[in-house]
């Protein structure tokens, strides 16, 4: 199955779990379907409606990371976001960033651009049109930050 479809699962698993949601496999099973009715890509192809081994590993390691480290990638987020608060941005937006600042921080398999890019198309799905562009300036910003860090 594509990464793609895990993302959106995991940003979606992410949303539920901080609104004061379950998160677990109840959730992932409806974020399997719902994502299959959307037609995103991968999902179709899904056997028995489950994702494999390394999606749901990469599910659950994503998940864990930014519900555990969620200040410390408010922080980033909130240092990135010229003129917003955290308190001020749209949940939707605000759990794109989250789920985008965690790989960009900490999922070495995932280059920071391809972080961005997925982070932009899951907002053109799931929020404001111009939610892209908003995203795509503050993760941006995030990951120059990093690598002038590694410089």
């Amino acid at each position: 199955m594509a990464r793609v479809t895990a993302r959106a699962a995991v940003m979606q698993m992410i949303y539920e779990k901080l609104a004061g949601g379950q998160g677990g496999e109840d959730t992932l099973q409806m974020v399997y379907d719902e994502l299959r009715e959307q037609g995103v890509p991968g999902v179709e192809s899904v056997r028995d409606n489950e994702p494999g081994k390394a999606d749901r590993e990469y599910i659950t390691r994503v998940l864990d990371g930014v519900v555990n480290h969620l200040d410390e990638l408010d922080e980033q987020i909130q240092s990135a976001a010229k003129d917003w608060t955290i308190e001020r941005m749209p949940r939707v937006d605000l759990t794109i960033l989250r789920l985008a600042t965690w790989e960009i921080l900490h999922e070495e398999d995932v280059p920071g651009s391809v972080a961005i890019n997925e982070a932009v198309e899951l907002a053109g799905r799931y929020s404001e049109p111009a939610s892209g562009r908003f995203i795509n300036g503050v993760l941006g910003t995030i990951l120059r930050r990093k690598e002038a860090a590694q410089a």
